[in-house]
C-alpha cells in the first residue's frame, strides 16, 4: 500500500506537466498571441472605419463574433502545425476546422441580423439607404463673412454632437462628414457612401443685426426633400446662439426623421398598395383630430376620427393579415372615447370597441408592443374613468393595465417611449412615485424621435412635484413651456409650482397664468381644468399666510358632479386645508374624493401602513379621522 499511494504522487502532477511541454513544443502559445494581436490589429482598423462612418456598426460586431469563433481554430491549427517541421493534417483536423468555420459564419450571420435590429426596431426591414434614421450632417455654407461660416460649421458640428446621442439614430461623425465638405456630390452618391438613408444640409446667413439658418432634410435614395425649417434670429453671442439654434433644428429634424420612418417602415408592412393607400389616409384625418379639439369643433373632430375608422376597414379588407389596420382602429376609438369628456355612456361604448380591435390585434400577433400597449391603455383608462362594476373589478383592470405596459415595454426590448409614460402615470396613481419617474427619465432617452416629448417631460414634473423635488420640478416645467409653449399642461405646471414648499409664491402672476390655463385647456376640460387651477392657487394663499383668501378660492372653485364627476378638485381641495391645518375639513374633501374613486381606497391605505405618504397628506397620517377613513386603527 505504500508503494502504492507513491506511485499516485508522482504520476498525478506528471500529466499536466508533460501537457505544457506538449504546447510548448508545439508553439501554441505563440499562435495564441500572435492570433490576438492580428485579430486586435483588425478591429481596431475596423472601430477607426466605424466610428468613421465608412462601415456600418453592424461590420464591426460580425468581426468580433469572427475572431471570437476562430479562437478555437487558432488553437487547432498550433496544436496540428505548430511543432517545427512539416505536418500533414489528419481527417480529425478537418472535421474539427470545418465544424469551427460552420460555428462561425452562422454565430456571425445571426449577430448581423441581430445587430441590424437593434438600432432601430422600426428600421429591422429597411435597408441603410433606404432607413432615414441613418444620417449624415453635410458642413453647412456660410454667407456673410468669417463669422457665418465660423458659426455654420459650429452648428454642423453642434448638430452632430446632439444628434449621435440620440439612441435610435446613427449618425455618421465629423470626420465621414469632412469627406463631402465643399464638394458637390449627389445625395445618391453619399448615401451609398456613407450607408445612410438621409442627408442635412443646408446654409447659416449673416445679414445686418440678423441670422437667418435654413436647413433641409433629404433622402438620399430619391434625392427628395422629406422637411425643411427656415429660423431667424437676432444676431448674438455667437456661442450662446449656435446652441440655441443645434437645439432647434435637432428638435425639427428628429420629429421629421421619426414622421418620414414611421411612414417607411409602414409602407414596407404590407405589399398591398391599396391597403398603404388607405392607413395613409386614416392618418391623416386622425392627425387633424387635435387642431378640430383644440378649436372647439368636436362634432368635426367626431367626423374625422370616423372617416379614419371606415378607411382603415377598407385597409382591413385589401390585406387582412396586415396588423397596423386593426391596431389604428383600436386607437380611434381611444380618441373617440376621450372626446366625450365625462360622459359615462360614450365612455364605456367606445372603450369596449377599442378593446375589440386591441384583443383581435393580439390574437394576429401575440407579442406586438403596439397591441399589448393599446389593450393596456384601454383597461387603465377604463379605470380611472372609473367605469369598473366592482372594487375587485377595478383592482383587476389596474393590474392588467399595469402588466400590459410592462409587456408592451418588454416586447419592444425594453425601451417604447409612449408605454413608459403610461406606466409611469399608473405606478403615481399606485404611490410609487420614485419608479414613477423613473421611467419617465427611461421614456425620455427612449424617445428618439420626440413623438412623446411633451407628455414625457410631464410625467417628470408631475414625479419631481410629488417627491417635493422643486428644482427638478422647476426645470421640466420650464423645458415643458420652452418646447411647447400653446400646451396647457405647462401652463398648469406653473400653478403647481406654487403650492411647493420652498418656492416663493407669486399671487398675481398665477392669477394671470390661471387665465392662459382655462384658455389653452381642450374646450371639454376646459371648466374643471379653470376650477383645478383655482384650486393650486388656493393652496399658494395658503402657504402665503392669507388664510381667509385660500378658504374662499378654495370654495369658490368647487364643482359639482356635472362639472366634475370624479371629485377631483374634492382632491385638491383637500391639500388647502391641510395647509391652512384644517384636518377635519380636508378629511372631508378626501371622504367625497374617495366615495367617486373607491379603486383608490387600497392605495391610500397601503400608502398610510408604509409611512409613504405624499408630502401634502404626511400632516394626517396620524390623524384619527384619516385613519378611520383609510380603514386603520
Amino acid at each position: 500500500m505504500p508503494a502504492r499511494r507513491s506511485l499516485l504522487k508522482t504520476e498525478s502532477p506528471g500529466e499536466p506537466v508533460q501537457l505544457l511541454r506538449d504546447l510548448n513544443e508545439r508553439r501554441v502559445f505563440r499562435y495564441v498571441v500572435a492570433y490576438g494581436a492580428m485579430s486586435w490589429a483588425a478591429l481596431e482598423a475596423i472601430d477607426q472605419l466605424v466610428g468613421n462612418g465608412l462601415l456600418p456598426a453592424v461590420v464591426y460586431r460580425a468581426v468580433l463574433t469572427l475572431v471570437l469563433c476562430g479562437f478555437p481554430g487558432a488553437l487547432i491549427v498550433s496544436w496540428f502545425h505548430g511543432a517545427k517541421g512539416r505536418q500533414q493534417m489528419p481527417a480529425i483536423e478537418k472535421w474539427l476546422l470545418a465544424g469551427v468555420a460552420v460555428f462561425a459564419l452562422g454565430m456571425t450571420g445571426v449577430v448581423a441580423r441581430t445587430g441590424e435590429k437593434t438600432e432601430g426596431s422600426k428600421s429591422a426591414e429597411l435597408s441603410p439607404t433606404d432607413n432615414p434614421a441613418r444620417v449624415a450632417v453635410m458642413y453647412m455654407t456660410g454667407r456673410g463673412g468669417e463669422d457665418a461660416e465660423f458659426l455654420a460649421s459650429g452648428l454642423t458640428e453642434a448638430l452632430i454632437d446632439q444628434l449621435s446621442v440620440v439612441e435610435g439614430l446613427h449618425v455618421v461623425s465629423r470626420n465621414g462628414s469632412q469627406l463631402f465638405r465643399d464638394v458637390v456630390v449627389p445625395a445618391d452618391s453619399i448615401g451609398r457612401t456613407l450607408q445612410v438613408g438621409s442627408l442635412v444640409a443646408g446654409t447659416v446667413a449673416l445679414s445686418g443685426d440678423r441670422v437667418r439658418v435654413d436647413v433641409q432634410l433629404t433622402a438620399t435614395s430619391t434625392g427628395e426633400q422629406i422637411a425643411s425649417r427656415r429660423l431667424e434670429r437676432p444676431r448674438s453671442e455667437i456661442f450662446t446662439l449656435q446652441d440655441e439654434l443645434a437645439d432647434t433644428v435637432a428638435v425639427f429634424l428628429r420629429r421629421s426623421i421619426g414622421r418620414e420612418l414611421g411612414a417607411r417602415t409602414l409602407r414596407a408592412g404590407t405589399s398591398s398598395t391599396r391597403a398603404w393607400e388607405y392607413v395613409q389616409q386614416a392618418g391623416q384625418a386622425q392627425h387633424g383630430t387635435a387642431l378640430l379639439v383644440a378649436s372647439g369643433d368636436l362634432p368635426a373632430a367626431e367626423r374625422a376620427l370616423l372617416k379614419a375608422d371606415s378607411l382603415l376597414a377598407l385597409a382591413e379588407q385589401e390585406d387582412p393579415a396586415w396588423l397596423e389596420p386593426v391596431v389604428q382602429r383600436g386607437w380611434a376609438a381611444y380618441s373617440r372615447s376621450r372626446l366625450g369628456g365625462l360622459d359615462r355612456a360614450h365612455n364605456e361604448q367606445w372603450i369596449r370597441r377599442g378593446l375589440e380591435h386591441a384583443e383581435r390585434a393580439i390574437a394576429m400577433r401575440p407579442q406586438d408592443p403596439g397591441a399589448l400597449e393599446l389593450r393596456a391603455t384601454l383597461l387603465y383608462w377604463q379605470y380611472l374613468l372609473n367605469l369598473a362594476g366592482t372594487p375587485a373589478e377595478s383592482d383587476r383592470l389596474f393590474d392588467e393595465a399595469e402588466s400590459g405596459f410592462r409587456a408592451a415595454i418588454a416586447a419592444a426590448g425594453g425601451r417604447r417611449a409612449s408605454a413608459q409614460n403610461s406606466l409611469s402615470h399608473l405606478l403615481l396613481a399606485k404611490g410609487e412615485v420614485a419608479e414613477a419617474k423613473l421611467n419617465a427619465l427611461q421614456a425620455y432617452t427612449a424617445d428618439p424621435f420626440l413623438e412623446n416629448a411633451h407628455l414625457t417631460i410631464w410625467r417628470i414634473f408631475t414625479a419631481s412635484w410629488s417627491l417635493q423635488d422643486a428644482v427638478e420640478a422647476e426645470r421640466y416645467c420650464s423645458e415643458g413651456a420652452r418646447r411647447f409653449p400653446d400646451n396647457f399642461r405647462f401652463f398648469q405646471c406653473r400653478l403647481m409650482l406654487q403650492a411647493l414648499p420652498g418656492v416663493v409664491p407669486d399671487i398675481p402672476g398665477s392669477w394671470r397664468v390661471l387665465e392662459q390655463f382655462a384658455a389653452a385647456s381642450p374646450p371639454q376640460v376646459r371648466e374643471v381644468n379653470r376650477r383645478s387651477g383655482m384650486m393650486y392657487i388656493s393652496m399658494a394663499l395658503a402657504r402665503a399666510g392669507m388664510a381667509d383668501s385660500a378658504k374662499a378660492v378654495a370654495r369658490s372653485a368647487r364643482g359639482g358632479a356635472d362639472i366634475d364627476p370624479l371629485r377631483e378638485l374634492a382632491r385638491l381641495e383637500s391639500i388647502t386645508w391641510t395647509i391652512l391645518g384644517d384636518y377635519e375639513e380636508a378629511v372631508r374633501q378626501l371622504r367625497l374624493y374617495l366615495t367617486a374613486n373607491p379603486q383608490a381606497l387600497d392605495g391610500l391605505r397601503a400608502d398610510a401602513e408604509r409611512r409613504e405618504l405624499h408630502w401634502y397628506m404626511q400632516p394626517l397620517a396620524d390623524e384619527p379621522a384619516f385613519r378611520s377613513l383609510v380603514g386603520l386603527r
